[in-house]
């Protein structure tokens, strides 16, 4: 564990600073790093993860300032050992949610929707959130409350709203046009399951799908992926790209295979048994070969039915 440094005793306050400053230390108050170092199994690891992580002090140019290290040998490992501790006590919690979700399909039932639940697995290494703001420019999406991997709902709706332009696509070649110009054919396919904005005079439509937040059926394991850089005095600003520079391996978190993730979605029934069927299709296509979170083209993100 880091030395997260102490609260100077009385008298110490006229030392020299260099002596007062730890090596790692939390841009924090000294109570809050106090609860952070006692964590029990009861935190939010996405407020830690993204709030609470420890810098080091770097020097550049005789000048002192603080840094985020997240690598795999130092920080990063810390890391992956307080999601460890922290899933322990968030089985519960997701079957909570997993019962309100249930609760709110029930109320929509009466309305007219219909229920589909499925549960697949994942198959290659899920990255989402790569791109989200975070000290150390590796980002990752927690849940809110419970501080664990989920797919949100609308990244979602945009995969399966893809799937169910790909596939029209491939059985009328001749719908890439419309699809290119977003013409009234294009948003007239789209409005009824996805909903249409307003444009050209058309008034914007209410989908008649709903989808909900996908979330793990336990706590999934988080494991570590390697993006390397092979030209860094290149992009600090030092030189040109050659080839004599030493690569930096940087890593950053991703949900390891083998989780498993419910999805529920709401069809109206005035949706039609045909659209229906195109929606389930595109749904497995979105999830089987399309993929979700970054790195899709390189095989991420990619779940299968079932086991």
């Amino acid at each position: 564990m880091p030395d997260w440094g102490k609260k100077p005793k009385h008298g110490e306050q006229g030392r020299k600073r260099k002596q007062s400053i730890p090596k790692y230390f939390s841009p924090l108050s000294a109570d809050h790093v106090g609860i952070i170092q006692n964590l029990g199994d009861s935190f939010n690891f996405g407020l830690y993860f993204n709030k609470w992580l420890f810098t080091e002090w770097k020097t550049r140019n005789n000048f002192k300032f603080p840094e985020y290290q997240f690598q795999a040998s130092g920080q990063a490992k810390i890391v992956l050992n307080y999601y460890e501790k922290a899933s322990k006590g968030v089985k519960s919690l997701i079957a909570k949610k997993q019962k309100e979700i249930e609760n709110i399909c029930k109320a929509f039932q009466m309305l007219g929707y219909e229920r589909v639940s499925k549960t697949y697995t994942l198959q290659t290494s899920l990255i989402i959130g790569l791109g989200n703001a975070h000290p150390t420019e590796r980002g990752f999406t927690f849940h809110w409350t419970l501080g664990i991997p989920y797919l949100p709902a609308e990244s979602i709706k945009g995969v399966v709203r893809l799937a169910y332009l790909v596939n029209k696509a491939q059985e009328e070649p001749d719908f890439f046009e419309h699809w290119a110009e977003e013409d009234e054919r294009f948003w007239e396919y789209l409005a009824k399951p996805f909903g249409r904005e307003e444009k050209d005079g058309k008034r914007a439509r209410r989908g008649k799908v709903i989808f909900f937040d996908a979330l793990p059926v336990e706590p999934p394991q988080l494991t570590l992926e390697i993006t390397t850089c092979h030209y860094s005095d290149y992009y600090g600003g030092k030189r040109g790209p050659t080839e004599d520079q030493n690569p930096n391996p940087l890593p950053f978190l991703a949900v390891a295979t083998g989780a498993k993730f419910r999805f529920v979605l709401l069809m109206h029934e005035s949706l039609g048994d045909k659209a229906k069927e195109k929606l389930l299709k595109a749904f497995h296509a979105a999830l089987a070969e399309h993929g979700f979170g970054a790195k899709t083209a390189l095989g991420h993100g990619r779940f299968v039915y079932g086991s």
